[in-house]
């Protein structure tokens, strides 16, 4: 993914500044904040794919890297997910409720850490 022309969906991007916000990251300066935003993008990207690989019939698979892989666009990749996928609504809220989780915990025990 190439991060210099990411386009990042302003509902995610909403999402993701929730996210650093709940962190309590409020002291981040525009330019990290949106490196740390980007940063999170890439990460749920490969959460929410490996929620997709996880989840959708085998018989679906070759089809669904063959969109990624010829770059479709997003409204086309999500029509064919709920198309093909049977809890394609669940699947999703469940990855992003999941992916919070994670990074709010991680932050959690790095906060903990003992500092060296």
């Amino acid at each position: 993914m190439d991060q210099n022309q990411l386009q990042i969906p302003a509902e995610i991007r909403a999402y993701l500044a929730g996210l650093l916000n709940d962190a309590n990251m409020t002291t981040l300066d525009d330019t990290m904040r949106e490196e740390m935003i980007k940063e999170l993008y890439a990460r749920l990207d490969n959460f929410i794919t490996t929620a997709i690989i996880d989840n959708l019939p085998p018989e679906h698979m070759d089809a669904f890297i063959k969109l990624n892989e010829e770059k479709k666009p997003q409204p086309e990749i999500e029509a064919f997910l709920k198309e093909k996928m049977p809890n394609y609504q669940e699947v999703f809220a469940k990855a992003f409720a999941e992916f919070r989780d994670l990074y709010l915990g991680n932050v959690a025990v790095s906060r903990a850490a003992p500092k060296n």
